[in-house]
């Protein structure tokens, strides 16, 4: 080595060297909202790991959920002082549009988790049979009752008219088990667990799949400490994120170190055991690594919001743009015991660096992915509540169910493009309104994370039109109607409750009425194309068997008909919008 090259190295290590020494990190609060369980785990990894560490943090975790102590409010105590983070359910955007400046910081989980619970010799499978059952609700402040009152308001149902009894989260199972209530809204962090320890079966349903899905926990701070300290903001978020995404990957170390430490109080004997429980929950809520950690789509925001606009949760709108924080480049990261080198060290070394001639290699780009992806055939974990995501179109209660499908599939020369079925409905949305106008009301619903599928643009378009159109010709005036799509997968543990599916990842268009629903016999010869009432429905069969895809019907007297149209997912990327746009032109 030249004494050049030497110099130049002794050098770039005086810099690391200065880096390291100094004062400590900064100290940091992050409030949990509750217990340190498998449901925290990330942060517990940043900390033990030292990503907080690394990035210039002295970061301290407080549990909820402590023995003889009141419940901590996480909002107050970033409000007032005591913490600079905490993490917190969607029960923030209400605090947001009460005029609390609240920034939620990143979406750890893409799923809330909270699902209607019933025993399994009963039927309560969807929000049309919780009209005649003891429903058991949490307190009306509490996210996961809000959760189930828009979805009963998304289905046309007045939560105050269903047969209620209070609850608290600690009464579910039991209540469920003594046979004091037939059904309640629990979280799907705890209640199976509990149902294990006593033995009980329960199934359950998903509110999401009638209204949008709501994220669950989240890391936020206010906005005047982003504003004040946005490298700090910026620096925790990318270190907690890095935890969660060690945390999930690693899920066995960090349960050892959760069983070893017990840090704050665990509510269960079964530490172990109820970890390894979160820790499925955990992979299957936040659906990484297919969806990045902290990943938050502004369009579903702004249905979550609507939603509870809809069902009086909240009464204005204070605008997301100062709620969900916007990830800008990643800062300078501190180093070792938590000082950023000085700007001006760092010129003069890259000046002096220059003038003795030494050249640097430039640093390879960082390529970031969204995780593998799943084939048409692929199931993805689930839990049983339904699919991995979420939309607001409508199955009504346990209904009469017939569904056809080519089980086999077709023989096609040349498979269709793949395309984004939601590029495919959003010219229609027009159309369709023009259509009905005057007497049903219609809602769209287009979930914005829709997984690619191979389909003709213009052939899927005309069966949708056709399908609206007898929708709307079976509804009397003043009725509603609704177009969506969303994601479904069938696998072993739901495929019985939908007669007629097919294991696979589909992605799914709905058109729901509530219409007086089918007789009957009008269910009997819903796809015989010489005695349906509705022959857009035989219609639409033949066009699913050509796709490679299948048709299913639910329909429930008093309560309505949905026609569910299932196309297999695609292991491709969806084109872009002009394709798909004039796919449906031609």
């Amino acid at each position: 080595m030249s004494r050049i090259a030497a110099f130049a190295t002794a050098f770039a290590l005086a810099l690391i060297a200065l880096s390291r020494t100094g004062s400590a990190g900064e100290a940091v609060v992050l409030q949990l909202s509750g217990a340190a369980t498998f449901e925290a785990a990330g942060y517990y990894a940043a900390l033990w790991q030292g990503y907080y560490r690394d990035a210039g943090l002295d970061v301290t975790i407080r549990p909820d959920g402590m023995r003889d102590q009141a419940p901590v409010e996480p909002v107050r105590e970033i409000a007032e002082g005591r913490a600079q983070f905490g993490t917190g359910t969607m029960q923030l955007l209400v605090r947001h549009a009460q005029g609390l400046p609240v920034l939620l910081v990143a979406p750890i989980f893409q799923q809330s988790g909270a699902a209607v619970y019933y025993r399994a010799d009963s039927d309560f499978s969807s929000p049309a049979a919780l009209v005649n059952a003891r429903l058991g609700r949490l307190p009306a402040s509490n996210i996961l009752d809000i959760e189930l009152a828009t979805a009963l308001r998304a289905e046309g149902i007045d939560p105050g008219k269903i047969k209620s009894v209070t609850i608290s989260p600690d009464q579910i199972v039991p209540a469920l088990a003594e046979r004091q209530i037939d059904a309640a809204i629990g979280s799907a962090w705890i209640v199976p667990w509990q149902a294990h320890e006593r033995g009980i079966v329960l199934k359950s349903f998903n509110p999401a799949n009638y209204r949008v899905e709501y994220y669950g926990d989240t890391l936020f701070t206010l906005q005047r400490i982003a504003t004040a300290k946005p490298e700090t903001v910026a620096r925790f978020r990318a270190a907690s994120l890095k935890g969660w995404e060690y945390a999930l990957n690693h899920p066995d170390s960090i349960i050892a170190r959760l069983v070893a430490d017990k840090p704050g109080e665990p509510p269960v004997a079964d530490i172990a055991g109820f970890d390894r429980f979160q820790a499925d929950v955990a992979r299957r809520l936040s659906r990484y690594p297919e969806i990045p950690l902290g990943y938050s789509n502004a369009h579903r925001w702004t249905q979550i919001e609507a939603g509870m606009m809809g069902a009086g949760v909240i009464s204005r709108n204070e605008g997301l743009a100062s709620f969900v924080y916007s990830p800008t480049v990643e800062p300078l990261r501190e180093v070792g015991a938590g000082r950023v080198i000085p700007i001006a060290v760092v010129v003069l070394g890259i000046a002096a660096l220059a003038a003795l001639g030494l050249f640097w290699r430039r640093l390879p780009r960082i390529r970031l992915g969204f995780g593998r992806k799943h084939s048409a055939g692929e199931t993805v974990e689930q839990s049983g509540t339904g699919s991995p995501s979420v939309i607001s179109d409508i199955i009504p209660r346990r209904p009469r169910l017939r569904a056809v499908a080519s089980h086999d599939e077709p023989e096609v020369a040349s498979l269709p493009p793949v395309v984004n079925l939601n590029d495919v409905l959003a010219p229609l949305e027009r159309r369709i309104r023009q259509r009905v106008r005057g007497k049903v009301r219609c809602r769209y619903s287009l979930f914005a994370e829709l997984w690619p599928c191979r389909a003709e643009g213009g052939l899927v378009a005309a069966c949708v039109l056709d399908l609206v159109s007898a929708a709307t010709k079976a509804m009397t005036t003043d009725a509603s109607l609704i177009v969506g799509t969303r994601n479904f997968t069938f696998d072993k543990d739901n495929i019985a409750d939908h007669p007629g599916g097919r294991f696979g990842s589909f992605a799914r268009i709905t058109v729901r009425d509530n219409g007086p629903g089918l007789t009957e016999t009008e269910f009997a010869n819903v796809f015989d194309l010489e005695a349906t009432s509705r022959p857009a429905v035989p219609g639409a069969v033949a066009v699913m068997e050509r796709l490679g895809g299948f048709v299913r019907v639910e329909s429930a007297e008093g309560v309505g008909v949905a026609v569910h149209l299932y196309f297999p997912r695609a292991d491709e990327e969806a084109p872009s919008t002009d394709v798909a746009a004039a796919q449906v032109a031609e």
